[in-house]
């Protein structure tokens, strides 16, 4: 028996229209004229015939902008000459995370600067005291960003239990001893200078680790940080392990090129962050009837915290929880309210349902107001792009912002002649394989952020904090070419060893694409994988290829050779007999 099917209707695409799920290729549209432009709009079928482009080529978008680092050298996302605009958003957020994300060598070197303060401390005698360094936050959670401090807090155990010391368990003993230990780490050359902020609500010392130039906040016997952070593992490892530490990651950079990240300031921390994005993933009404998979909509799922948080939620009246399934309670009720403060954000903590995680962030109403301009302007960009793609640029003056050439006539440059010159009609690339970034509309990653991260991946290939510890940086090595539990697959290898020729051709975007599509297959691990390759002369010495910080498009590759005993960058691994790739 024949089963006839019925198509479902589509919405009539008009100009202001944009359906995440509905942009993509339709061989029944028409081209139309577009009055506003007076030229003809480009049909999908048209851009379909198109050839590929080469990637790799690429340092404008499609708009004139510069190409964000998270797509530096890579063409349009999305399958296709005509994309659906939800996967390139999806894909874009996980571009970002990719490239946010800590290396290998950034993550050993926070490692190293926790395992300096332990020794400091395990060498100062504390009579009937034992000295504990302990990490909470977002190393502990790894939602850290590049210029993330580390949250540390000194435990002051009893010598032979670990229950905390009598001795240290009032406020002001805590303050001195935060001055004790700020002379100490002075001394033992951990530091420079020490800022202790004695009269906060909860004590601190605000410093910078010597060699690595990593900030440190040390509190002492501050259990509690270390109670949530098992919180925010449990929820972005077990309950949302593919969603939420993108979209926390992507808001947590959001706030910080914003200065809204500092309570102290504030603004809003990490573990509030972690909670606001948890309940919009709890409360979701698709996600909870499973008609939405949060993994493949990050993007959207963005979009709709943006506008959750900055246009919708009821500040003065609900509480935010996650405890069990997740819920909206009543301030009033929670005693969280505030008469002469209605406007304050409260977020139950689930490891005390008596604390208002977010009583601190004073500055929530110019958060919120951030939020909401985040929503607007992130639309206005996929707006942009539709109409670009539709009529072969925006039609609407308000969206045209980004292009290059926009300048109003009144503004125009004068030639020679003195006369006005004419402004440039070319305000888009015309090519459908040029790059296409919306999280650029709200983020972006300054200069400051880039050198420091290079600055610390230098320091390791060093061993400069190698030598001051005596340690030394031994991931486990995998043989590709034997068989056992951790050998990766046949794909894997075949990925890498296609890597290898590509960089060996110079085609280091196709490489780097690769290799990450390495990574994440063995997203977790912590291994090294060990590539045999043909050389020829100075067998065994390692080459570490991490990403591409130099934004050269090349992997970058670290190593020794006879010529270069100390582990300095180089790129040159041809005269090496394996290829360590760290991940």
């Amino acid at each position: 028996m024949a089963v006839e099917t019925k198509e479902k209707a589509k919405p009539a695409l008009t100009e202001d229209f944009i359906g995440f799920g509905d942009i993509s290729s339709s061989e029944d549209e028409e081209a139309v004229d577009v009055p506003a432009t007076g030229k003809r709009g480009r049909t999908d079928n048209d851009s379909d015939n198109e050839a590929d482009a080469a990637p790799g080529t690429y340092q404008k978008c499609y708009n004139g902008q510069p190409v964000p680092p998270w797509l530096a050298g890579q063409r349009r996302l999305g399958t296709g000459k005509s994309p659906d605009i939800n996967t390139m958003i999806n894909e874009e957020v996980t571009k970002f995370v990719s490239y946010i994300s800590p290396t290998p060598e950034e993550h050993q070197m926070r490692s190293w600067v926790i395992e300096r303060m332990q020794r400091i401390l395990g060498a100062w005698t504390l009579p009937g005291t034992r000295a504990v360094a302990k990490c909470f936050g977002s190393f502990e959670t790894r939602l850290y960003l590049p210029t993330s401090d580390i949250d540390m807090t000194i435990m002051l155990y009893n010598e032979h239990n670990d229950e905390v010391s009598p001795a240290y368990a009032g406020r002001e003993s805590i303050r001195q001893f935060l001055y004790r230990l700020a002379r100490q780490l002075k001394q033992n050359g951990f530091c420079h200078n020490c800022e202790v902020i004695a009269n906060a609500r909860v004590p601190i010392i605000k410093t910078t680790e010597r060699i690595s130039g990593i900030a440190v906040d040390i509190s002492i016997n501050a259990d509690s940080g270390m109670k949530s952070a098992q919180v925010q593992k449990s929820f972005s490892e077990k309950v949302y392990p593919n969603a939420l530490r993108a979209i926390v990651l992507a808001i947590k950079q959001f706030l910080f090129q914003r200065s809204m990240n500092e309570v102290y300031t504030g603004g809003m921390g990490s573990y509030a962050i972690t909670l606001l994005v948890v309940s919009l993933l709890q409360m979701h009404p698709r996600i909870r009837s499973g008609g939405l998979d949060a993994s493949k909509n990050l993007g959207v799922l963005l979009i709709e915290f943006f506008e959750l948080y900055g246009k919708r939620f009821n500040y003065d009246t609900v509480c935010v929880s996650v405890r069990e399934n997740g819920c909206y309670l009543n301030k009033r009720n929670k005693t969280f309210f505030s008469p002469t403060q209605p406007y304050l954000l409260a977020i139950e903590d689930p490891c005390d349902t008596s604390n208002d995680v977010t009583k601190g962030t004073y500055g929530i109403s110019r958060i919120k107001q951030t939020f909401s301009g985040a929503y607007d302007l992130f639309n206005n960009a996929i707006f942009a792009y539709h109409q670009t793609r539709k009529y072969g640029q925006p039609i609407n003056d308000a969206l045209n912002v980004g292009a290059p050439n926009s300048e109003p006539a009144k503004k125009r440059a004068r030639g020679k002649s003195g006369k006005a010159q004419a402004p440039s009609t070319k305000a888009v690339s015309n090519d459908p394989w040029a790059p296409v970034s919306f999280l650029s509309s709200i983020l972006h990653i300054d200069a400051k952020t880039v050198s420091m991260r290079q600055r610390l991946i230098t320091t390791f290939h060093k061993g400069t904090m190698q030598e001051a510890l005596g340690a030394e940086y031994q991931p486990q090595l995998v043989n590709a070419l034997k068989t056992n539990g951790t050998v990766p697959s046949d794909s894997v290898v075949n990925a890498v060893s296609s890597a290898l020729e590509d960089h060996k051709k110079g085609n280091g975007a196709t490489a780097q694409e690769q290799i990450n599509r390495m990574k994440f297959d063995f997203a977790g691990s912590g291994n090294t994988l060990t590539i045999p390759v043909e050389t020829t002369g100075n067998e065994g010495n390692p080459v570490f290829i991490s990403d591409d910080e130099d934004d050269d498009d090349v992997l970058d590759v670290y190593g020794e050779d006879d010529d270069d005993e100390d582990g300095q960058y180089y790129e040159d691994y041809s005269d090496d007999d394996d290829l360590h790739i760290v991940y």
